[in-house]
């Protein structure tokens, strides 16, 4: 640089270092008053500049002089990325979106790698109207994410979900599974199997293992389906499951009240009086089940165990109905073999056997095909497969 230029920018470098910020100031002042600067003497001008004008607190200076800088086409390529990045920061803070547009277009182009800088971008790109840009940055974001083996941040992937359900994209149900498998919290657990129970055409059987997932975490309690659900039990012959299911919605004050208050106690008395023959026919239909030709009646009755008891049964109350189902099984012959062993990984879920129950979800997710019940032994897979419940968001 020019020896005139030198001087004054040299002097403001110097009392920037010192702390004098207003006299550092008017020496950056003297150097831009000198006349045809080139673009190199600009460049190290308008640095000084921001640096002078970070320090004051002044961050719309900072802004256009770091602008000023890097339009010269002087900044070393090893210090552009650092200034672009810290322009864009500065410009964030500001919720100056258009310039946060602007100079992210360019670090992207100038092979900046910085995961915050995309994220800045496509919340700017959510404040100024461009939901499907957004949408669409935060899927390859997301994407990418998969592919490289890593967990997306559970924020990034609600806010794509939320754009995808508002543009009725394609994507979302694929976007709620990632959250239900990355982030299983109850609420998105809740959500994918609802989603999945709202075909009106489902056969009974169908909905009952979708309503039993969703019992699981929390969803007939919270979304108020406990008579529903016990009504659905009760008809296929699970009385002992349908009282527990009762007796949960009871005990939550969601029956028993109100206009409707004798119609459930009434319901309540008859699935208990069912459920207690049930009980009182167990020993003769377990000695039925083990001299029949097949296996049927071992894993109904196994079954019937499992299924009536209370959630969160201790390993040990599971284990007696785990046996038959496994010995009914072991025998063959099933009417519906596919339930069957469906009902198994059920069963070894409760009782605690949780890599058994994925092996024998995975088996038979790959044999279910066109079966009425593939799409609950997905969802149960998946779930088998999943993390431990988080707690709710609040």
């Amino acid at each position: 640089v020019r020896a005139e230029f030198a001087t004054p920018i040299n002097a403001a470098q110097a009392l920037l270092g010192q702390g004098q910020l207003d006299e550092a100031m008017r020496n950056v002042a003297l150097a831009a008053a000198l006349p045809n600067l080139t673009p190199y003497e600009t460049m190290l001008l308008e640095r000084t500049r921001a640096a002078v004008a970070q320090r004051q607190g002044n961050s719309a200076l900072v802004l256009q002089a770091l602008e000023a800088a890097l339009s010269t086409g002087q900044v070393p390529a090893s210090d552009e990325v650092g200034l672009v990045e810290a322009l864009v920061s500065i410009a964030s803070r500001q919720n100056d979106h258009v310039r946060v547009l602007r100079w992210t277009e360019r670090y992207a182009a100038i092979g900046g790698t910085q995961d915050a800088m995309r994220m800045v971008r496509i919340q700017s790109q959510l404040a100024t109207g461009d939901e499907k840009g957004a949408m669409a940055a935060l899927s390859a974001r997301l994407d990418a994410a998969d592919k490289a083996g890593q967990t997306p941040p559970e924020s990034h992937l609600r806010t794509l979900l939320s754009l995808q359900q508002k543009a009725k994209d394609a994507g979302a149900p694929r976007t709620l599974e990632r959250l239900a498998l990355a982030y299983p919290r109850p609420e998105y657990w809740m959500d994918l199997v609802v989603s999945a129970a709202r075909d009106p055409a489902l056969p009974d059987r169908t909905l009952i293992e979708l309503y039993r997932l969703l019992r699981l975490v929390g969803g007939v309690k919270q979304l108020e389906l406990g008579e529903e659900m016990a009504q659905l039990a009760a008809r296929l012959g699970q009385p002992a499951e349908a009282l527990s299911v009762l007796d949960d919605a009871f005990a939550a004050g969601q029956m028993g009240k109100g206009g409707q208050a004798a119609a459930h106690q009434t319901l309540r008395e008859q699935v208990r009086k069912q459920a207690a023959a049930e009980a009182a026919d167990r020993a003769a239909a377990e000695a039925s089940a083990r001299t029949a030709p097949n296996g049927n009646g071992l894993v109904d009755l196994g079954w019937a165990m499992v299924a009536g008891l209370p959630l969160g049964a201790v390993p040990a109350q599971v284990e007696p109905g785990l046996t038959l189902m496994e010995q009914g099984l072991a025998k063959g012959g099933l009417r519906r073999p596919v339930e069957a062993r469906l009902h198994l990984a059920m069963a070894q879920l409760a009782a605690g056997r949780r890599d058994a129950a994925r092996q024998t979800l995975k088996a038979l997710e790959a044999e279910a095909g066109a079966d009425p019940l593939a799409a609950p032994v997905r969802l149960w897979s998946q779930f088998a497969h999943a993390p431990a419940l988080l707690p709710t968001r609040q």
